[in-house]
Parts: structure tokens; sequence; C-alpha cells
């Protein structure tokens, strides 16, 4: 991939953050979490509209993307300083009950396991905040078609909404520029 797509694709991750954080309203001060770094793209465009956030995926991650060196690319544009990374499960957080504003999942929920996804779920909306949100961002049809032509193998998106359970949450989609995004918000049967 060239550097000007490599700057497109992140001018649409932006785009597409700033599509999630109008919708769900954030104040600056807010306490999120990137789940899957990643190359870090998400979380560096958090930083860049001010967030101090918490990042992370398992040591573990065996993924093509879970290698990416996204400190460098932090320190690049100059937001280092506003990312924390460690290491962690998503089906099972190391974090207290009602820690985050927003937990954000971009691109990920597809590459989780099947049969964990009900339980990453549950995870999130345990540490979101009873006035928070859980957003997951999956790939539009056009963006895996992109996607497909470098890996042949890059797995459908997820829907979200399969994966609820017994949950009560308000959900609201939106469309972004690469992603399809969704919104979960606990109803006051969840607090």
């Amino acid at each position: 991939m060239q550097q000007n797509e490599r700057d497109d694709a992140f001018l649409s991750i932006r785009k597409d953050a700033a599509i999630a954080l109008k919708a769900i309203s954030l104040p600056k001060d807010a306490a999120v979490l990137d789940v899957g770094t990643g190359g870090g793209k998400f979380a560096i465009s958090l930083a860049f509209e001010g967030y101090n956030v918490l990042t992370g995926q398992p040591y573990s991650d065996a993924m093509n993307y879970g290698h990416e060196s996204w400190e460098e690319k932090a320190q690049a544009h100059g937001v280092r300083e506003k990312i924390q990374f460690q290491a962690f499960d998503a089906s099972n957080m190391p974090f207290s009950e009602n820690t985050f504003d927003a937990v954000f999942f971009f691109g990920v929920l597809h590459h989780v396991d099947e049969p964990k996804r009900i339980t990453v779920f549950r995870e999130a909306l345990r540490v979101a905040k009873p006035s928070g949100a859980v957003v997951f961002f999956e790939p539009t049809k056009a963006m895996l078609e992109k996607l497909w032509v470098d890996d042949h193998s890059h797995p459908l998106a997820a829907n979200p909404a399969d994966y609820i359970g017994d949950e009560k949450v308000r959900e609201r989609r939106l469309q972004g520029d690469m992603m399809d995004i969704f919104i979960y918000e606990k109803t006051s049967a969840n607090t």
C-alpha cells in the first residue's frame, strides 16, 4: 500500500470516528477504551480529538493486524503521550464495572471467534458506565472488497446485534465512510 493510500485510509478512519463521537456526545475528559489496537490508527484518531485513550489487545494476538507498530505512528502524529497500551483479552477484561464512558471496537468484532462474541459484547457493556456507549465499527461491503484485494481470507463483517444475548440495550446504526457504525447504550435495566 502506498503512502497516499495509507493517508486516505487514515482520513476515512478519522471521519468514521467523528461520526460516532458526534452521535454519542462524548466529553473531552471522557475515559475511553479502544479494544483491538492493531496498527493504532483508531487510537490515534481518538487522541487527535483530544481524548486520553487506553488501548489494548492480547500480547498473543497472532493476526496480521496485531503486530503493527502503533507507537511509532502515534509518535509521528504527536499524540503518543495521549495513548496508553495494556494487554488484555476482550472476553475477560481486567477493568472494573462502569469504568469507561465509551468502549470502541474498530474493525474488531468480525475477528473475534464467533463463540466468544456474546461474551465480548457482555464484557464491553460491563465496563461501560451506565451513561456510556459501546461502539462497534464493522466494514461495509465496499470496504471488504478493498480488504480482500490484499487479504483473501479476511472475514465477513459481523452484525453486533446478533451477539447482544439477553442484555437490555438501545441500538443506533450509522453509516460511516468505510464502516457501518453500531452504537449500544445501556437501558435502565442494565444499570
